[in-house]
């Protein structure tokens, strides 16, 4: 009888321990919806200079949804976002917006598909419980490392 009472003793200091620790633990969101609000960033860029146009709170465009993912052998830029403490929230790969790319059919057996730009409009939409007091540009060298070419400061 001892046992028992010692397991179901033993069971609610548990489930009690429990139940703090998920108060003190949160998860944060790191995609957005189209039907949902975010911070939605707009830089106007150049391969060597970004600068940040605004940042609002608004539904993203859904073509610009599809574009935003998590940073893969593919993305030549990165965009780092940074909280007010220095706490990295979320990185964002966006490519090469610097080289323009074009479907139409019946050009498919073409040999190039594109062709680079000059410059770039390009907007990131970063889930509201992040709040972004910065933002740090990246490009990948020809090694394949990320190297910061530029920090933003949001006002």
């Amino acid at each position: 009888m001892k046992k028992i009472n010692i397991i179901i003793l033993s069971l609610f200091v548990s489930l009690a321990y429990t139940e703090e620790t998920k108060k003190d633990f949160q998860i944060n969101k790191l995609h957005v919806g189209p039907n949902e609000d975010a911070y939605v960033a707009s830089f106007k860029a150049s391969a060597n200079s970004f600068i940040l146009k605004e940042v609002k709170i608004k539904k993203p465009k859904t073509r610009n949804l599809k574009k935003l993912r998590f940073i893969n052998d593919d993305d030549e830029y990165a965009i780092r976002v940074f909280d007010k403490n220095g706490t990295e929230m979320i990185a964002i790969g966006i490519g090469n917006p610097f080289f323009a790319t074009y479907e139409h059919i019946g050009y498919e057996d073409r040999k190039y598909m594109g062709g680079p730009v000059t410059s770039a409009d390009i907007e990131i939409a970063i889930p509201l419980e992040f709040k972004p007091a910065v933002f740090i540009i990246s490009k990948r060298d020809s090694v394949g490392k990320f190297n910061d070419l530029q920090e933003i400061l949001v006002p």
